[in-house]
């Protein structure tokens, strides 16, 4: 009864400091827009963002997360006996808090505004030095304008109140690949990558989905999925796009960097990539660049992709593993989201950071990678959080990122990146 006293006291002494959100936009014309995931549990987390000096910087945080026990806050925080601060008295413990590189930490809380003054990636973690009993995490949307940015277009927020039928939208095309079983047997397999891209297709040609044509859809699965017929599609069938239609790429298979020495040149592996020569046979990451550059006219791009299944693939890195060289990394996912930086109106949507490892399972719909199972439950009307009858992006971001991260227990969450209007809607 003494020990319950007593935690009843302690309880009483501590508290969750209130919410303070002074901007219910974002406040800045911004270059980069990523949603990142900050656990309560994990050291200083990389966000991936990477600043220069001069840049502006917004950052929007939402979520509950706890420091122990007693300790359930937000992002600003909370204040009470032996607190746990690990940076003088400011910030609250269990704030969200931030640095640049290895620079001097600041405080985040709820909504952070600033310029940098170094250079570096964008770094947040939980105010609180013993991580061990913590749970919990925060999405954390980052917004960064550029200092020798010019003229950037402002971009409406999810926020503002704005229809997705005020939107002028021409034809739709999608380019849809799955690969699930590779030509050469020494690429492991995948397991439902293939019933993905099947079940995306099967959507975006229904007639109570996307409503996209069947005849501007092309559909690549397993033995059709070969370097040749990929860039045939990127580079040639969608040239028919014009400035007013929408794009849409989606992607389930191998993604891998060429080898643990060289993490920069990425590949998306085809149908007939070669385990022992990913350099000359994968589908590089610039070539979809190339194409959104030079031969896709649309001005409204959403490439969505599932994969980082592994730290990577190929003889070089069973090599590297064999030699006990731990592979956590892969990189991929940070080479899709640099896609968005090749103009405004493209998103980027990726089914993991490069941290972690994109899951698949039958207890997903009988068989479905986690992100696709809940990109489908979304786009068949969960996310429709307003009840209009049409799903935007500015919609099933945030439902996909909730709900893959809650049924992942946080060991995957899906990343986005670009500079869009969250008012376009993938279907009709």
């Amino acid at each position: 009864m003494v020990c319950l006293c007593g935690l009843l006291l302690l309880m009483g002494c501590v508290s969750r400091l209130p919410s303070h959100r002074p901007y219910d936009k974002t406040p800045i014309e911004y270059d980069i827009h990523k949603m990142s995931t900050v656990t309560a549990y994990g050291p200083w987390q990389d966000s991936t963002v990477q600043i220069q000096a001069g840049d502006k910087i917004f950052i929007d945080a939402k979520g509950t997360w706890s420091g122990g026990m007693l300790w359930e806050s937000g992002p600003s925080g909370a204040v009470g006996p032996d607190s746990g601060r690990i940076y003088a008295a400011e910030p609250a413990a269990t704030a969200l808090i931030g640095r640049i590189g290895s620079g001097t930490p600041f405080t985040i809380g709820d909504q952070y505004l600033g310029e940098a003054t170094q250079n570096g990636n964008l770094f947040m973690r939980m105010n609180d030095p013993t991580t061990g009993d913590n749970s919990g995490a925060l999405t954390v949307d980052v917004y960064v304008r550029h200092a020798k940015a010019e003229k950037p277009t402002v971009l409406v927020e999810p926020s503002i109140s704005r229809k997705a039928t005020d939107i002028v939208i021409g034809s739709r095309y999608a380019v849809i690949i799955g690969i699930s079983s590779y030509k050469d047997s020494r690429i492991p397999s995948l397991r439902y990558a293939t019933k993905d891209a099947r079940a995306f297709y099967d959507w975006i040609v229904a007639a109570n989905g996307g409503m996209y044509a069947p005849s501007r859809v092309k559909l690549l699965l397993d033995q059709d999925a070969t370097f040749r017929n990929i860039r045939d599609a990127l580079f040639v069938w969608l040239k028919q796009a014009i400035e007013e239609d929408v794009i849409t790429i989606y992607f389930a298979g191998h993604g891998s960097p060429e080898s643990p020495d060289a993490p920069g040149n990425l590949f998306l592996l085809p149908y007939d990539a070669q385990y022992d020569s990913v350099a000359t046979t994968g589908f590089p990451m610039w070539d979809i660049e190339t194409a959104l550059k030079r031969f896709i006219k649309a001005k409204k791009v959403v490439v969505i992709a599932d994969a980082c299944h592994s730290g990577g693939v190929g003889q070089t890195f069973d090599i590297a593993r064999r030699a006990s060289r731990g592979i956590e990394i892969n990189p991929i996912s940070s080479g899709l989201q640099n896609l968005s930086k090749i103009g405004d109106g493209v998103a980027v949507i990726s089914a993991s950071d490069e941290k972690q490892f994109s899951q698949e399972s039958q207890s997903w719909g009988g068989g479905h990678g986690v992100f696709t199972f809940f990109l489908l439950k979304g786009l068949n009307g969960e996310a429709d959080y307003n009840k209009d009858g049409r799903v935007t992006l500015g919609e099933l971001i945030p439902y996909l990122s909730e709900q893959v991260r809650r049924e992942t227990r946080n060991t995957q969450s899906p990343t986005v990146a670009g500079k869009f209007d969250p008012a376009l809607s993938i279907g009709k």
